[in-house]
């Protein structure tokens, strides 16, 4: 006669091995998921490296001024990613944070300036061409400085970041960060200690030297329109703030 206890034994390791199995399957689903995900992420927003388009040169310096703008446009896909943990971009202590589909840079004459991500969420320096109509745009400021010293400010200003913090973060390390950022190494007004942060980051990473000619063309301490560095950059902090969207975090991105 078979022990009672042993056809219970047997359907309790059964009934285990089932859990264990579909664990184990859920599991592997998860990460097919989570890496279907992150390509999706990837392929939306287009992470990644991108080509200079900068034309190659010498930083200088020109006598007229060239007007610095602040400029927004939508980032397909950057709703997913604010919805996700990837990163650890957002805090649950914050409340609200900026839209994550409102991407702002720096754009001066034919160009734009730009904090973007690599495959590993951590924050590059890219440029582009600033085609009609993709920016909603807002002049900040004003700057001497010719095209590849501004290419140079774009890189110098995101190796400063990521040497306090390499990973995104859409509080503390972004888009606006950048911008505000680069605004004051390369307005009228800041242009000398530029030059001599420019000098500073090139020998910290072998990326060339400063000449002594581009330093001596800098310009000297002077204002625009009557505001100093720091008021620009604090009406360009304002004007970002005031024409981000903001969001709570039990606000849906959809």
């Amino acid at each position: 006669m078979s022990d009672p206890g042993s056809g219970s034994q047997s359907r309790s390791r059964k009934f285990k091995s089932f859990l264990k199995a579909g664990f184990s399957r859920g599991l592997e689903k998860s990460k097919e998921e989570i890496v279907k995900g992150k390509l999706h992420f990837e392929h939306a927003l287009g992470l990644g490296h991108q080509p200079n388009v900068v034309p190659p040169g010498e930083p200088g310096v020109f006598i007229d001024s060239r007007m610095v703008a602040i400029g927004w446009h939508p980032v397909p896909g950057g709703g997913w990613l604010a919805e996700t943990s990837l990163g650890q971009l957002v805090s649950k202590k914050i409340n609200n944070y900026p839209d994550p589909t409102q991407h702002w840079a720096i754009l001066v004459g034919d160009y734009c300036h730009q904090l973007w991500m690599d495959e590993n969420l951590d924050i590059i320096y890219i440029n582009g061409r600033r085609a009609e109509n993709e920016w909603t745009t807002f002049e900040v400021g004003k700057t001497r400085l010719n095209d590849e010293a501004l290419r140079q400010a774009g890189e110098m200003v995101i190796f400063n970041m990521r040497e306090r913090q390499k990973g995104y973060n859409l509080i503390t390390n972004n888009c606006q960060n950048f911008a505000l950022n680069m605004l004051d190494a390369i307005q009228i007004g800041k242009q000398r200690d530029f030059g001599t942060a420019l000098a500073i980051f090139q020998r910290a990473t072998g990326k060339g030297t400063v000449s002594d000619l581009f330093l001596a063309e800098l310009p000297k301490t002077e204002e625009q329109d009557g505001k100093t560095p720091d008021q620009v950059v604090e009406h360009a902090s304002k004007v970002m703030d005031e024409k981000t969207t903001k969001l709570d975090t039990h606000q849906s991105l959809n």
